[in-house]
């Protein structure tokens, strides 16, 4: 990979460099994670510099045989609204994830167009809740580790929506009783998260548990700065 012309990326994290250059963490949609350099991006009379901004979808092109790349391009794939408040700290938590979880250079091209569902719904503020929990579900299929949301792990029969059920990270759900434990989940919200039909605040409630659960799992005690921002 000596050189790359317009290819999809998204910024996930930036760093100033010496006086004038930053180091970009990109996810690219067929190169995966990877850190680019843009040379002189912090003077005043650069091209490029208004442009290299976390959550904005851009055409970047690129050239070198090291880890570190040399962006030689930019454009703007099409333009997103930028993000506020609450949408700006989930799209902080969503690039955290990536940083964590994903293997440098690692081809993930349907995560990549989930990336940018979701930075579309967090730039609309317009049902970010499921879009959150759709992203942390593709993005667990990705690195291995995907949920079986559709039948009883024991039993194999199919989830019954007013069954309560608890999800075993090593096996699945299993069917529960009496709903006496504090992790129990609807069999609606298991199949309305398989589904991506979430809306009912309890089984949004019930998602975000679940999935946060299934993601520090991942994380093994690391912290995410992002949750910081949150509280």
């Amino acid at each position: 990979m000596n050189r790359v012309h317009q290819h999809s990326c998204i910024i996930l994290k930036s760093q100033a460099y010496k006086e004038t250059s930053v180091i970009h963490q990109v996810f690219s949609r067929d190169y995966g994670v990877l850190s680019i350099i843009s040379k002189g991006s912090r003077n005043n009379n650069s091209k490029h510099g208004a442009l290299l901004q976390p959550f904005r979808p851009l055409l970047l092109s690129w050239s070198g045989k090291s880890d570190l790349k040399t962006l030689t391009g930019v454009d703007e794939s099409y333009r997103v609204a930028p993000l506020f408040g609450l949408a700006l700290y989930c799209g902080f938590y969503v690039n955290e994830l990536l940083l964590n979880l994903l293997h440098k250079h690692d081809s993930h091209p349907t995560l990549f167009n989930e990336l940018e569902k979701v930075m579309v719904a967090l730039s609309r503020s317009e049902c970010i809740e499921p879009a959150l929990r759709q992203f942390e579900k593709v993005l667990l299929e990705e690195i291995g580790y995907g949920l079986a949301l559709e039948y009883d792990a024991v039993s194999g029969s199919a989830i019954q929506p007013s069954c309560q059920y608890i999800y075993r990270p090593e096996l699945g759900a299993v069917l529960v009783e009496t709903n006496t434990d504090a992790e129990s989940i609807l069999g609606s919200t298991l199949l309305n998260l398989q589904n991506n039909q979430l809306s009912d605040k309890n089984e949004l409630k019930q998602a975000k548990r679940l999935m946060r659960r299934l993601i520090d799992i991942q994380l093994d005690g690391k912290m995410l700065k992002s949750r910081e921002l949150f509280k």
